[in-house]
């Protein structure tokens, strides 16, 4: 019964993504260009609502190892279906530079107590972990993919607004879905829920994904303003760009899967985050859409190498009982990076105005997270397997 939970849980994700990417991907355009916030203040407000999200993410999966991971889904669907209902309907927060930033946050807060309880369900549902991780991270891609490209047409013709009502409808299909989920909890002993681990391998593995992710949450700040400010783009064309990387996520994902079997976690991660990298500096030399496309297909073929490796490793160093606690601590370390990631960009902006300068200077971290994840686990066998 518990095999049911993987297309439970992906389509879930998928329905959720709708709607959280496009307020994810646009609330950068929305508080500069709407609630005139400047770029440095809207990368800051990532940061925070990154780091709080991180102490999160390391309490809400030890927690959930505890109370169960339906249970823990069910309470972040729910907290984000309320937030966009407020957004909705209650145009003086949705219309307030001070409390708008709030209530994007709350949603970082929401998705950090889902992702380690999603994670962990996965793990603990599939017989094959990493065939249940790149299934999911299909679902997430569609819906980070299409979620934009939707919400880059509503927005274009529709305006802001409607892009809160589409997240409520997405947050409430979410939430029905997930209710339909069979819980899996750790029938062993379980201590009490700590902060820190002794696992070295973990932190080591948490750190080296901290530095890849700088490079993932340039998606936000640096990409949707680059794209309009320096490229000229429409909202909606950026809406292709996200759809870009959704639609190949899907046609690659199965095949990359299969060389990942052959090639094991350790090259597929060190391929895969070096193509990433280079796929979002490849943005630097683009002048117009077909060039942006490009880039983000690369971009795409490194995501779909390196992303679902990354939890199959966090499996493969974890004991049965601290499953929840480590995907917690592993998501904690992304979403620092997430974190660091916009106010990166803010700087970027603020110092420099030729391209390569900017992306060369927010993506130089997922390089350097090659080339230390290479050295570091070269030799560690546990990891060159699936």
């Amino acid at each position: 019964m518990a095999e049911r939970n993987v297309p439970l849980i992906t389509g879930a994700s998928t329905v959720r993504g709708f709607g959280y990417s496009s307020i994810w991907i646009y609330s950068s355009l929305y508080m500069h260009d709407i609630l005139h916030i400047s770029l440095l203040y809207v990368g800051i407000i990532f940061t925070a609502g990154g780091f709080i999200a991180a102490l999160v993410n390391i309490y809400g999966g030890a927690i959930s190892d505890r109370v169960g991971y339906k249970g823990t889904m069910i309470f972040s669907f729910s907290i984000s279906v309320v937030i966009y209902a407020v957004l909705s309907f209650v145009p003086g927060v949705s219309l307030s530079a001070l409390l708008y930033p709030v209530a994007f946050i709350m949603f970082m807060i929401a998705n950090a107590i889902m992702s380690p309880a999603s994670n962990a369900l996965i793990s603990r549902s599939s017989d094959i972990q990493l065939k249940g991780f790149s299934i999911l991270r299909v679902g997430n891609n569609i819906g980070w993919g299409f979620g934009p490209a939707i919400g880059g047409f509503i927005e274009s013709f529709g305006g802001y607004h409607l892009l809160f009502v589409f997240g409520l409808i997405m947050g409430i299909i979410s939430l029905g879905i997930s209710l339909f989920l069979k819980n899996v909890k750790y029938d062993g002993k379980i201590g009490k829920v700590p902060l820190t681990t002794s696992n070295t391998w973990l932190i080591q593995l948490s750190l080296i994904a901290l530095l890849l992710f700088v490079v993932q949450s340039q998606e936000t700040v640096t990409l949707t303003n680059y794209a309009t400010i320096f490229r000229s783009i429409k909202i909606y064309q950026l809406g292709i760009v996200y759809l870009t990387n959704g639609i190949f996520v899907i046609v690659l994902q199965g095949f990359i899967y299969k060389i990942i079997r052959k090639i094991g976690n350790f090259s597929s991660f060190a391929i895969g985050s070096f193509v990433y990298s280079f796929g979002f500096f490849s943005y630097a030399f683009d002048t117009g859409i077909i060039g942006m496309v490009i880039s983000t297909i690369v971009l795409t073929i490194g995501e779909d190498f390196a992303f679902p490796v990354g939890y199959s490793m966090v499996s493969a160093v974890s004991k049965p009982e601290n499953i929840g606690k480590n995907m917690g601590i592993y998501n904690a370390f992304l979403s620092v990076g997430r974190a660091i990631g916009p106010t990166l960009g803010g700087v970027a902006f603020t110092l420099f105005t030729v391209p390569y300068e900017i992306w060369l200077f927010t993506t130089f971290t997922g390089f350097v997270a090659c080339i230390i994840f290479i050295i570091k686990f070269r030799n560690v066998e546990s990891l060159k397997h699936v």
